[in-house]
């Protein structure tokens, strides 16, 4: 499907990526171009790459170029590697926020690249290249945002690329896309942070607490495990939707707060009820096997 695809920032996304494609057979080579050159070793251990090297001049050889360092990075990255982009060569990215990109990476990028915006709706906790799994994407959602200049071809190209992954490729808006994942992504990673971080301040003791943790702590607090600095850029990339999604989850933890002041059951029940109908409607519950 690519004769030469580069990976550029060989984490949990980037390094299953390039599993993904070697297991596939949808690309004759897998050129890694990690941060830091241990990573090199890494990836070729785990079978994510053909071959590593840190230098960004292997990027003239890659008809896919594949960004998939934390977001804020990728426009400093993008101009530093315009001068090695090939002719006709399709830039993706695969960054958790897509309106800032999608307006500031056409400048830096020559105009006969084609750029399209990229989200597989698929991670982990756990960060790096030795976590990556090559079937990570399948069943996933991918987002994808084509600039309005990319070819059709290339977009039709991408597309083949994510349903041959088994992934599900949907196009979106950027903007459509951030306030979206704000509310059923960046939020709960906040959360969950603050949940995990209110953990010690009751004055309970780590060991107790340590005994005592269960699938409750567990489940809800998961994803506070994962790369800070990527969750930092995330943030700092969907601001505003992110604010917006705090203000809502401010009010309805006031309606609890309120609730359990007057102890009220029926006002609790209530709280509890609306978010088990929600959870219930985006999350069907599995149908149990005969």
């Amino acid at each position: 499907m690519f004769s030469t695809v580069a990976i550029v920032g060989v984490g949990l996304i980037g390094g299953s990526l390039g599993m993904a494609l070697r297991e596939r057979g949808l690309a004759r080579r897998v050129i890694g171009i990690p941060r830091r050159i241990e990573t090199v070793a890494e990836a070729l251990a785990v079978g994510a790459v053909d071959e590593g090297e840190i230098e960004l001049s292997r990027l003239a050889e890659a008809d896919l170029v594949v960004l998939a360092p934390p977001v804020r990075a990728i426009p400093v990255l993008v101009a530093q590697m315009r001068e090695w982009l090939q002719p006709g060569a399709l830039v993706t990215d695969v960054g958790s926020t897509k309106a800032e990109l999608m307006r500031s990476l056409p400048p830096l990028l020559p105009p006969e690249v084609n750029l399209i915006g990229g989200h597989p709706m698929a991670g982990s906790e756990k960060g790096g290249v030795l976590a990556g799994r090559a079937d990570l994407f399948e069943g996933a959602i991918w987002v994808i945002t084509p600039h309005e200049t990319a070819d059709p071809s290339s977009v039709e190209q991408l597309t083949a690329m994510i349903e041959a992954l088994g992934a599900r490729p949907v196009r979106m808006d950027p903007d459509e896309h951030d306030i979206a994942v704000a509310r059923i992504s960046h939020l709960p990673h906040v959360a969950a942070a603050a949940l995990a971080e209110v953990a010690l301040d009751g004055g309970s003791s780590p060991e107790l607490l340590r005994m005592l943790v269960a699938g409750g702590f567990r489940d809800t607090t998961r994803i506070a495990s994962s790369p800070p600095e990527m969750w930092r850029d995330i943030c700092l990339t969907n601001q505003q939707a992110i604010l917006s999604a705090l203000d809502d989850l401010e009010v309805a933890l006031a309606r609890f707060r309120a609730a359990l002041v007057s102890a009220d059951p029926v006002a609790l029940q209530d709280a509890f009820q609306r978010g088990k109908t929600v959870r219930d409607t985006l999350l069907p519950p599995a149908r149990p096997r005969s």
